[in-house]
């Protein structure tokens, strides 16, 4: 008889320890990524495609947009909004055949309330665009955008600078108290998946977009780099949020794809103050919030530690106005941090001047603009109860 080989002794010393964990009564329970490693032996190929070329492929065909942009004026909603509907068509489907985790593909009673936000903060997103193109003709055209560059590296500028907002309003949203009310329902999610990556606050979505469409219009970009730009952001933050098991190998660095955001979503409130970008992480490294763990995140491990959050959409509306109740975790009263009203009143004086009281002098109406915004941040920031109420760390009952 010829000797068992090394493999098989090994399989039949397994298939041993098996039976007599079954004979004394326990219950064999694999981890929960051999999912992803038993799927691989069936149709090897095609899972190394889906996972390592899924979303290079499906960005790359968001260079339609560059197409697209050239000559329109309204890009965004004529060629982003149904590109990212048919982003998100095709990440739920190859979530299904490589899922990150299993758990996560089934109903938490949240489909419906997040496919409601979802085409909510779509059409808020369309209306910040059209007001910020609307009002574009009022200002002065921008003389620190380098429009003789060509649209691809125009629309590169315009992720930079909307991603280094999208950054600045991320992370106050994690510091100020009455910010993470509203930031809080993106946060309460029990699972990551393709939908639910717009679960936000309308109000919030607007104070997220508003800041960086503002600031690029002021600096002169086209709307055409713009419009690129958001096309390309809408099928990113499809990736960003999803449960599809997908790498991009050393762009993980660069880029906030699903298995650098993830680490964002962590139950815990001190673990989760990682990796604010939206798109790049230059920010996260260049502030120092970037952070990788080697180990892979549990399917339990997301959500948030407060067990009566809202679930459906019309609470979740109201949560963040809710009076909170005396026995709560902590509240923003017990950091002594200013209801955001006072600090809005005094700055309605500023903004109610019209900025075209600086044009006579000179100085062209989007420096006046910026320059005012400017100062109005640097005065809230050096009032005691102003630098008090951004400063103090949100931890509103994480």
């Amino acid at each position: 008889m010829m000797a068992p080989t090394p493999g098989e002794a090994c399989r039949v010393r397994s298939q041993n320890c098996l039976t007599l964990y079954q004979l004394e009564g326990f219950q064999f329970q694999p981890d929960p990524s051999e999912d992803r490693k038993m799927s691989t032996t069936k149709r090897p190929f095609l899972d190394t495609v889906i996972r390592y070329g899924s979303y290079p492929l499906i960005l790359r065909h968001r260079r339609g947009a560059l197409r697209w942009a050239r000559g329109r004026l309204a890009v965004f909603p004529d060629s982003a909004a149904p590109r990212w509907a048919a982003a998100l068509a095709c990440v739920a489907l190859l979530e299904r055949r490589r899922a990150f985790h299993s758990g996560w593909g089934r109903d938490h009673r949240d489909s419906k309330c997040d496919a409601i936000h979802a085409a909510v903060n779509l059409l808020v997103l369309l209306a910040v665009h059209g007001v910020v193109a609307a009002l574009a003709p009022l200002w002065s055209a921008g003389t620190w955008w380098p429009d003789r560059w060509p649209l691809w590296a125009q629309a590169l500028t315009v992720g930079a600078v909307l991603d280094l907002s999208l950054y600045g309003v991320h992370w106050l949203s994690h510091r100020a108290a009455w910010l993470w009310r509203f930031h809080a329902i993106h946060h309460s999610s029990e699972r990551l998946y393709w939908l639910n990556g717009e679960r936000r606050h309308p109000l919030h979505a607007g104070m997220m977009a508003a800041p960086g469409l503002l600031a690029v219009v002021l600096m002169g970009a086209p709307a055409q780099a713009i419009g690129a730009w958001l096309g390309l952001l809408a099928v990113h933050l499809a990736f960003q949020h999803s449960n599809l098991d997908y790498r991009v190998g050393p762009l993980r660095f660069v880029i906030g794809a699903a298995e650098v955001h993830r680490w964002h979503h962590k139950r815990e409130y001190e673990d989760a103050q990682v990796n604010y970008g939206e798109f790049w992480m230059l920010w996260d490294h260049l502030f120092g919030t970037f952070r990788l763990p080697k180990h892979t995140l549990g399917a339990n491990e997301v959500g948030l530690k407060e067990a009566d959050f809202p679930m459906e959409y019309g609470p979740q509306l109201v949560y963040p106005f809710r009076r909170r109740p005396a026995a709560a975790d902590v509240s923003a009263d017990d950091h002594g941090l200013p209801a955001p009203p006072s600090c809005a009143r005094r700055a309605l004086p500023l903004l109610a001047r019209p900025p075209a009281i600086c044009a006579p002098r000179g100085v062209p109406m989007n420096w006046a603009i910026s320059w005012r915004s400017l100062t109005l941040a640097c005065t809230c920031a050096a009032t005691p109860r102003c630098s008090g109420w951004l400063g103090e760390p949100a931890t509103l009952r994480r």
